[in-house]
C-alpha cells in the first residue's frame, strides 16, 4: 500500500495548532520532530541517541516539523490544500505559524508503520507520571505512575510544555475520589493522568470523532475504563455532572470563551486548570478569569508557554 507523506514546517509556538489541524483532517502516524524535545529524548535515553536522524540535530532551533500520512486513495490534493489554509489562518488564533512551507513524498507501508516509533521513549513528567509507548519497556519504581500511549492520531503525547504544566498541576490539585472534566481530551493523556491519581470519576470530551476513538483506546489500554468516560461533543450538549476540577489544555481564545461555560459545571471552590496559553496572552486571561468569578491560585511558565490554576468563588 502507498502512503503519501506529508511534510509542513513551522514554529514551536504553533507546534500543537498545527498538529491538531492534521489530526482533524484526518492524518495518520503523525511525528512531530522539534529540536528541543529531540534534547528531552537524549538526556533521558542517551543509549538510545545513536539511531536519531543527524539532520534533526541540527534542526534550526526557531523550526518545528510535523510529518503526517495520507493514504494515496484519498483526495490528497484537497486535504493538503485545507491544511495549508488552515495553518495560515493561525495568526488570526494569536499564533505564529511560520513559513508553513510543505512537501509530499511517496512512500510505502512499510517505511513508515514502524520507524516513527523511536522517536516515543518513556518520559518523566512531573513527580510521578512517566509516559511509556506500549512497545517499550521501563523499570516501575515505587511512586510512579505509568501512563501506556500509543500517540496515534490524536493529539497530546506528553512532552509539549502545556501537557506537562497541565500535568504537573493536576498532581498538585486533584485529590482521591474527585469528579474531574477534561475539555479538549485529544488523546486523554490528562484524564488518563487524573485516573491514576485515583479520581472516583473522569469524563474526557473532545469535539473530534478520531480524538475520542484514540482516547477510547488508550482508556482501555491503561484499564481505566471504570473510571473514564469519553464523549464526543461540546461541553455544554453532553456534561451534566458537576466536577472538582476542570482542566482544558487549549488555545487561550478558547479559554477566553470556555471560563464562563464552565462555571455551572464547577462545584464551588472547585479547581480550573487552563493551559494552551502563549505568554503575551497570559495578562487579557488573568483580568478575564477573575472577572468571570475565579480567583487566580498559581501561574507556571514553561518556556513560552503557561498555565493557569484558579478556584471558583
Amino acid at each position: 500500500m502507498k502512503w503519501m507523506e506529508v511534510q509542513m514546517k513551522t514554529t514551536p509556538e504553533a507546534e500543537e495548532a498545527v498538529s491538531n489541524i492534521f489530526y482533524e483532517e484526518g492524518a495518520q502516524g503523525v511525528v512531530i520532530e522539534s529540536p528541543d524535545e529531540l534534547l528531552i529524548l537524549k538526556r533521558n535515553n542517551p543509549l538510545s541517541w545513536d539511531f536519531y536522524d543527524e539532520n534533526l540535530v541540527e534542526m534550526d532551533p526557531n523550526t518545528v516539523i510535523i510529518k503526517a500520512y495520507l493514504d494515496e486513495t484519498s483526495p490528497v490534493n484537497a486535504i493538503v490544500e485545507r491544511i495549508v489554509n488552515r495553518a495560515k489562518d493561525l495568526p488570526s488564533c494569536g499564533l505564529d505559524p511560520g513559513t508553513c512551507e510543505l512537501t509530499l513524498t511517496e512512500v510505502n507501508q512499510d517505511d513508515w508503520s514502524n520507524a516513527w516509533k523511536k522517536y516515543y521513549k518513556p518520559v518523566r513528567v512531573g513527580e510521578k507520571f512517566i509516559i511509556k509507548p506500549t512497545w517499550e519497556t521501563y523499570s516501575k519504581k515505587n511512586e510512579d505512575l505509568v501512563i501506556e500511549m500509543d500517540p496515534g492520531m490524536a493529539f497530546g503525547s506528553g512532552l509539549h510544555e502545556t501537557t506537562k504544566l497541565c500535568m504537573t498541576n493536576l498532581e498538585k490539585y486533584v485529590s482521591k475520589d474527585d469528579v474531574l472534566i477534561d475539555i479538549g481530551c485529544g488523546s486523554g493523556i490528562l484524564s488518563l493522568a487524573a485516573g491514576k491519581l485515583s479520581c472516583k470519576k473522569v469524563i474526557a470530551v473532545d469535539l473530534d470523532a478520531m480524538a475520542v476513538k484514540v482516547a477510547k483506546e488508550n482508556v482501555h489500554q491503561n484499564e481505566l475504563d471504570e473510571v473514564i468516560e469519553v464523549r464526543e461533543g461540546d461541553l455544554m450538549d453532553v456534561i451534566e455532572e458537576e466536577a472538582d476540577v476542570i482542566v482544558a489544555n487549549i488555545l487561550a481564545e478558547v479559554i477566553m470563551d470556555l471560563t464562563k461555560q464552565v462555571k455551572p459545571y464547577l462545584k464551588k471552590g472547585g479547581i480550573f486548570i487552563s493551559s494552551g496559553i502563549i505568554t503575551e496572552k497570559l495578562d487579557d486571561l488573568l483580568a478575564h478569569i477573575e472577572k468571570e468569578g475565579f480567583d487566580i491560585l498559581e501561574v507556571e511558565h514553561m518556556n513560552d508557554w503557561v498555565s493557569i490554576v484558579s478556584k471558583k468563588r
